[in-house]
């Protein structure tokens, strides 16, 4: 059993190894110059996903609430990254998708993702990195149902 000192160290040292992917810049992208963040790109990329999707949706998938949501989708309409379409099955509603523009620059954004992840396990064995990801899943899958509760 793990002493409390090194329960500890071991926190401090995950701290810090996330300080660390922090500054690799994962979650950066090259499209900071559009005025686009990593949660304008969190929503293109949930409706990238799911499109068609409702907004109550989109804030359930970013855990906010759905008028955060909606401001930040009225950004993104306005940017023309973004547009709402009416959903014939309910007059009332409407469906979001991405634009043709929208969809380019989430690609441009994943695939620079892409190439940061890749160079992060670029130092590892195949099988190092199949460990990595089980143990991480498996971290925050329990973090995730501590939080649920």
């Amino acid at each position: 059993m793990n002493s409390k000192k090194e329960r500890v160290d071991d926190e401090t040292r995950l701290l810090g190894l996330l300080e660390r992917l922090r500054a690799l810049g994962l979650s950066e992208h090259p499209l900071k110059d559009l005025g686009l963040g990593p949660p304008q790109l969190a929503l293109l990329a949930q409706i990238a996903q799911h499109p068609g999707c409702r907004l109550k949706d989109v804030a359930e998938g970013l855990r906010v609430r759905p008028p955060t949501a909606s401001v930040a989708v009225r950004h993104l309409e306005k940017k023309g990254l973004v547009e709402r379409r009416p959903d014939p099955g309910d007059r009332r509603a409407v469906k979001l998708h991405l634009t043709p523009k929208g969809a380019s620059l989430h690609r441009r954004a994943e695939g620079f993702r892409q190439e940061k992840a890749k160079r992060v396990l670029a130092g590892l064995s195949s099988e190092e990195q199949r460990a990595l990801l089980e143990l991480l899943q498996r971290a925050l899958e329990r973090a995730e149902y501590d939080d649920a509760c």
